[in-house]
């Protein structure tokens, strides 16, 4: 059986990858760039026929491994065999109520049950048979949705604000932008073979309010208004060449502020240049970062330029973004917040997951699980609310959490009974109680440490405290399984990164701890390492580092200023002893990583996932 348009060469009976390669890649660019039902069968039809060739052997693992990656299948580690990640594509964080609750179909029938909302707004099923896997691409396109370049060396998934729309300080509405952008990319033949992925965030303001931060993007674009000849001008200030993982860069500002209608053509540029000047020898060396080290962000800048003059001056139109404002379809009857006297599990979810929108008595709801994970019962509860309370549409964040949008203020104790009696009713939705974390070794062949089982732990830690919370306004806490920042943790005020340590002949699973990442006073920072301390004392660490600032600032002085002023070494000198591992140190729990009941051994495999 043989993929649609791949024509296999032999020679002595031996496949010639390169030439498959070629083919391969023509197949993937000459589809249509139209988001259609059609397309997303012919991706199934694609994924069955390959799924059919690998197993007897046709093509080879790697050939395949190409291929699915192009449509958001990644394989989980090496001990894992024949299961898959499935990831799924969720542009700007929509999804509706049908969606949704398809969601949690395929996350029952074909998954482990549990939906986990990741960090770039996807969502992603975990311990998919590989066999299953064309199936639950059907299953998902029944309702429009894709896995379609949700990974691979792609324009990968546009993340947006999810309070786009109806927050009360955005400059306009960027959900139209977002959703221009993302059909564009999609099946673009520009963006199929790039020298490796490529990320781009729409922001409403500049106050990060929303967790997308654009300097950590190849581009991040951060609406705003000017007055231009007596007319208010929608447009963005655009930032390039941000990431993370083992080497982040903040990015630079391309452009003050670039009007609305060249953000098509000054988008391919930015690609165009990637496309042409990226390593595509080290990939270690392949994202936009690397070019703009390369090159100087003066000469990268004039390539833009260049090119995006180029592509004006091909004749081409452009199209325009559909700006018709989202609404709600159930009138107001109360505006105001009904309280809940004597009920403080309610009144602390109320003032950390709920949000007065700038449309008068409606709000936004913040729904958050522990590190992101939603059960099967929770997705269709999910659908149901969102039918039964709001207009049947939800967003993902980058802090693992769905948001439910126009609520009415007279309907907010009715959903928040409602979402208790399925357990999303927890509270510090935006507080430093909500802590993100990747999968990490559970099922990423880049993981080294069970990265979710410490976000469980240190949600548990900080639920305890809830004081904390409300003294650590816009704190934020994320763990990454290994160094490649999946999980974000160089932005982090306290951040987390698996790693492991030789000790006694054995291996104990640990963390690189840092503090002090994230933006402060419009300064953009990386955290800074503090040590590597054993996995099984970091919520000991959490616990002294929050102690020092709340017992040692000044009355004004937020986290940030507090780290800047005392300095790395002084939070080092706390964890001292948790870092010590002396033979008198060790204790046989030191060996176990959290969450898990055999000695640990660092395993990881290739990596198909990282930052």
């Amino acid at each position: 059986m043989e993929l649609p348009g791949i024509e296999l060469k032999r020679h002595s009976g031996k496949v010639v990858e390169e030439e498959i390669e070629l083919d391969l890649n023509e197949t993937q660019t000459n589809l249509t760039s139209i988001d259609t039902a059609e397309a997303y069968a012919e991706d199934a039809e694609k994924m069955r026929r390959a799924v059919s060739r690998v197993k007897t052997g046709e093509i080879s693992e790697e050939e395949f491994k190409k291929f699915r990656l192009q449509l958001g299948i990644y394989g989980q580690r090496p001990d894992q065999q024949g299961f898959s990640m499935v990831r799924v594509k969720l542009p700007y964080g929509l999804l509706t109520s049908s969606q949704v609750r398809q969601v949690g179909k395929i996350a029952r029938d074909f998954a482990d049950g549990i939906a986990h909302v990741t960090t770039r707004q996807d969502i992603q099923l975990h311990w998919v048979r590989l066999e299953n896997v064309p199936e639950l691409m059907e299953t998902l396109n029944e309702v429009g949705l894709t896995t379609r370049e949700a990974c691979g060396n792609t324009v990968r998934n546009i993340v947006g604000s999810p309070l786009a729309g109806v927050s009360s300080d955005e400059a306009f509405d960027v959900t139209p932008y977002s959703h221009l952008l993302a059909k564009h990319f999609l099946r673009n033949e520009l963006s199929q073979t790039l020298p490796r992925k490529f990320k781009i965030s729409f922001s409403g303001s500049a106050d990060e309010r929303d967790a997308i931060i654009p300097w950590i993007h190849d581009i991040g674009y951060v609406a705003d208004m000017r007055n231009i000849d007596g007319a208010a001008v929608r447009g963005f200030k655009v930032f390039v060449g941000g990431g993370l993982g083992a080497q982040p860069r903040v990015a630079d500002v391309l452009e003050e502020f670039l009007p609305a209608e060249l953000l098509i053509p000054t988008t391919e540029a930015i690609v165009k240049v990637f496309n042409d000047h990226g390593n595509r020898q080290i990939r270690s060396k392949a994202r936009m970062k690397y070019v703009l080290w390369k090159l100087g962000f003066e000469e990268f800048k004039r390539l833009v330029r260049e090119e995006r003059e180029r592509v004006l001056a091909s004749g081409r139109t452009f199209p325009e973004a559909e700006t018709t404002e989202e609404e709600g379809y159930h009138p107001i009857s109360d505006p105001g917040i009904p309280q809940t006297k004597g009920d403080s599990e309610f009144n602390r979810w109320l003032g950390s997951n709920v949000f007065p929108q700038r449309q008068r008595g409606y709000n936004a709801v913040y729904v958050n699980t522990t590190i992101g994970d939603f059960t099967v019962d929770q997705l269709f509860e999910l659908g149901r609310i969102a039918d039964k309370y709001t207009n049947g549409r939800m967003r993902t964040t980058a802090q693992q959490d769905i948001v439910l949008r126009w609520i009415r203020s007279s309907d907010i104790a009715s959903i928040y009974n409602e979402l208790r009696r399925v357990g999303l009713h927890q509270a510090g939705a935006q507080e430093i109680a909500n802590v993100t974390s990747c999968p990490g070794a559970d099922t990423c062949n880049l993981g080294i440490t069970h990265s979710r089982a410490l976000g469980k732990e240190l949600t548990q830690l900080l639920h305890r405290h809830p004081d904390w919370n409300t003294l650590l306004k816009g704190l934020r806490i994320k763990i990454s399984g290994c160094p490649n920042s999946c999980g974000q943790h160089h932005i982090a005020a306290i951040g987390f990164h698996g790693a492991t340590k030789k000790v006694d002949g054995g291996e104990i699973p640990s963390y690189l701890l840092s503090i002090g990442g994230g933006m402060n006073s419009g300064k953009y920072t990386f955290g800074g390492t503090l040590g590597r301390i054993p996995a099984r004392h970091a919520p000991e660490a959490v616990t002294r580092i929050i102690k020092r600032y709340l017992s040692n600032r000044t009355e004004s002085e937020n986290f940030w200023q507090f780290c800047e002023r005392v300095g790395v070494p002084a939070f080092r000198d706390d964890i001292k002893d948790l870092a010590d591992l002396r033979p008198e140190k060790l204790t046989k729990d030191l060996f176990v990583d959290l969450g898990q009941d055999k000695l640990f051994a660092a395993e990881s495999g290739e990596g198909e996932c990282a930052a």
